[in-house]
């Protein structure tokens, strides 16, 4: 959980709150992903992930609270953007657009950008007996499955979409296409020729959305 530090003065440092470099967060989240997603929840100390970012524990529960804190503060710094995209997007959608192309694409350059996010997930939410599946579930799984079943439903109000397909079913048709080949990656990846380098994603995403579009389309 984030310290706010509002109703100071720019500068001025507030009681208990640790001095040095200002980019020190930054490099805690970014030391934690790496290290959550090699070594899982269990497998990594908060000790560990603040010598490797050149901090200590103090300034991890300064700036998160407990490791479990840090992990959710993780997943909002990966996951956070695209979801915020997506729920203004179903709040305010424009007029007659198809919003479902521009997520898919976005969502899959996030996961190209952030090659540890699909790791992370498979050794602590997919996992059995996942440490984090019920905090991934409630917190992240939940808004952004609901949110792209509300896309697909308006591509099909739209005429973009079969209207007797099932959106829960399309839903989990499409977000399989679009993540499978990230979590798959060790293994597909030495069997298939293809390429999650950030220069080759918008070819994959393009693929994605023809092969699902046609196979859906009206």
């Amino acid at each position: 959980m984030n310290r706010k530090t509002s109703g100071t003065r720019q500068g001025e440092r507030t009681p208990g709150r640790p001095c040095g470099d200002s980019n020190i967060r930054e490099r805690l989240l970014e030391v934690a992903l790496r290290e959550f997603s090699t070594h899982g929840f269990r497998g990594v100390s908060v000790t560990v992930i603040a010598k490797e970012a050149g901090a200590t524990p103090a300034m991890i529960h300064y700036y998160f609270g407990n490791k479990q804190d840090l992990y959710e503060a993780v997943l909002q710094h990966a996951l956070g953007p695209i979801l915020a995209q997506l729920e203004a997007a179903r709040s305010d959608p424009p007029v007659d657009e198809d919003l479902l192309p521009r997520f898919i694409q976005g969502y899959m350059r996030l996961l190209a950008e952030n090659p540890a996010v699909p790791s992370l997930i498979v050794r602590d939410v997919l996992s059995p007996g996942g440490q984090m599946r019920e905090t991934f579930l409630k917190g992240f799984a939940s808004r952004g499955g609901s949110g792209v079943r509300d896309l697909v439903k308006r591509a099909q109000k739209l005429g973009k979409l079969r209207a007797d397909l099932d959106p829960d079913l399309a839903t989990l048709s499409l977000l399989s296409m679009a993540v499978f080949p990230f979590v798959g990656q060790p293994i597909a990846g030495q069997v298939l020729d293809y390429s999650l380098a950030p220069e080759r994603i918008e070819v994959l995403a393009e693929h994605t959305l023809n092969l699902f579009y046609k196979g859906a389309s009206t």
